[in-house]
């Protein structure tokens, strides 16, 4: 009498640990879907600092530097206008790293003859509460732009 009393007594304890156990990985797994949307947010982030570093840089690049004909004697004669792409690396870095968030994190690059390019980059930490994950993990964006020259339209 005395063993299916005592059964009766542990029956039913499988059910509580099973359902203490749902609920800590449910919670585990919530926090790991927020850590992972924060890189993903970081990512975002960087792209749009890239974004605007490239434009930024664009913005300063100076066309038909002094020489001896003019912009517009240039166009007259058929040449195109020559650009001169040495003044866009401070503003590029600038607007790349005010942007981020991140103190020295953009490089900005020139791409051919009249393309700039800006990459952002850095590592972001996470911390994800499963052993042996979480860390550092780099996460970088390249964005490349062109200056706008002159009143010149886009070609549709």
């Amino acid at each position: 009498m005395r063993r299916r009393s005592a059964r009766r007594l542990q029956g039913g304890q499988v059910l509580v640990m099973f359902a203490l156990s749902m609920v800590l990985l449910i919670f585990g797994l919530i926090a790991v879907a927020l850590d992972l949307s924060e890189l993903y947010e970081a990512h975002v982030r960087f792209y749009d600092a890239a974004e605007q570093a490239a434009l930024a840089g664009a913005s300063e690049v100076v066309v038909c530097p002094a020489e001896e004909l003019s912009c517009s004697q240039a166009a007259e004669n058929g040449q195109p206008p020559e650009l001169d792409l040495s003044a866009y690396a401070a503003a590029c870095r600038q607007a790349g790293d005010a942007f981020s968030g991140i103190a020295a994190s953009t490089s900005c690059s020139v791409v051919g003859a009249d393309t700039v390019r800006a990459t952002v980059s850095a590592p972001i930490s996470v911390v994800i509460p499963i052993p042996g994950m979480g860390g550092s993990f780099p996460i970088s964006a390249t964005y490349e732009a062109a200056p706008v020259l002159g009143a010149q339209q886009p070609a549709a």
